[in-house]
């Protein structure tokens, strides 16, 4: 009998890979006969290049860039066979969130910056991995880092932050770095928001990076401005095509300067790690997450995992941290779901003791 273990992070407790590796020794100590297969998995936010790299066996590069707050930072890279893998929160992610924090003074410059890094090695492509970003500046840093120049009403160059965007006055394109016109760019995301409105980057998404309600509101006016500037510059909107909210308008600035293809972070990265292949013999693949609600179905990690399984006739069995979802809503492809928290533990218990409770999670599995 074969497993294949496909697990998102269960967040601010455990990796994927965490997870998997503790449900893998824990069923060989059950069925010591059992064939496991691990995969890393991530929808193109935070983990991704770890995703990728354990299942390719591939090495990491790391860089010095510019951090959130125009610090330096060590940041990666993962190489593919040519095609290079860039992840935004590793650049401007939740771990550097200062306390106080508001997206309005974040960058995204160090984003740019590992693009003409990476442009270095003649890339067959570069995959940008949305998500799991603290930014909220359109992608002007990024733009900026790339050779794209704001300048103010008194004509000094400047590097536009959420806050500063309003003071954009004129955008020159002459010293945009021209390797970008020669390579193939795909942003990878699984969110559909536009860049500005009741369903864009800051109202849907400011919030849990640190801006109050008077901040969302500014900060949704300055992304209004911004795309009304590059579309003055590149004569054409990119502020609707979905996924250009992602990561702050990070998307928006991969359509327009880098013309990206939008492609679906979770589909991208199953293929690339060889997922329909891993489960092609597969009797059972056990998938899951910190807590199972109705988003869950909605074309993140979870949902990626089930089509493929669906598409394949294969047993899903979920495993999940907290279960806030109706069982009605389930696909039923999936056999069965339990649950980790099975004790109804406030979330600071559940941090101490997570490990020990999925290892006697995944013990009171039964696989026929």
């Amino acid at each position: 009998m074969k497993v294949v273990l496909a697990f998102d992070s269960f967040k601010e407790t455990m990796t994927s890979l965490e997870v998997a590796l503790i449900a893998k020794e824990e069923l060989l100590k059950k069925y010591p006969d059992l064939l496991v297969d691990v995969i890393s998995v991530s929808d193109g936010g935070e983990g991704s290049l770890e995703s990728i790299a354990y299942s390719r066996k591939s090495i990491m590069e790391e860089y010095t860039v510019t951090g959130p707050h125009f610090e330096k930072i060590r940041a990666a890279v993962l190489n593919v066979d040519g095609n290079y893998y860039i992840e935004s929160a590793s650049v401007v992610g939740f771990k550097y969130k200062r306390k106080e924090d508001s997206p309005k003074f974040i960058t995204t410059y160090g984003i740019g910056e590992l693009i003409k890094l990476v442009l270095s090695n003649n890339p067959k492509s570069i995959n940008i991995c949305l998500g799991g970003t603290i930014s909220n500046d359109g992608g002007c840093g990024m733009m900026a880092a790339l050779g794209l120049d704001f300048f103010d009403e008194n004509g000094n160059k400047f590097i536009p932050i959420g806050e500063t965007i309003k003071n954009i006055h004129r955008i020159d394109i002459n010293n945009v770095d021209k390797r970008i016109f020669n390579v193939e760019f795909n942003a990878l995301s699984d969110v559909t928001n536009p860049l500005f409105g009741k369903n864009g980057a800051s109202y849907i998404f400011a919030k849990q990076k640190g801006a109050d309600d008077e901040e969302i509101e500014m900060l949704d006016e300055a992304l209004v401005y911004l795309n009304k500037k590059i579309q003055e510059t590149f004569l054409q909107d990119y502020s609707n095509i979905p996924g250009s909210g992602a990561a702050g308008g990070l998307g928006f600035a991969c359509y327009a300067l880098l013309k990206a293809k939008q492609k679906s972070g979770i589909d991208t990265i199953l293929d690339v790690c060889g997922f329909n292949s891993l489960i092609k013999d597969a009797d059972y693949i056990f998938t899951g997450e910190g807590k199972l609600d109705n988003q869950s179905f909605q074309g993140k990690v979870i949902m990626g995992i089930i089509k493929k399984a669906e598409e394949l006739n294969k047993t899903v069995i979920g495993v999940f941290g907290k279960i806030d979802a109706n069982v009605s809503d389930i696909p039923n492809i999936v056999k069965a779901v339990y649950e980790t928290n099975y004790l109804n533990l406030p979330f600071e218990e559940v941090k101490k003791r997570c490990k020990d409770d999925l290892r006697e999670t995944i013990k009171r599995i039964i696989l026929d």
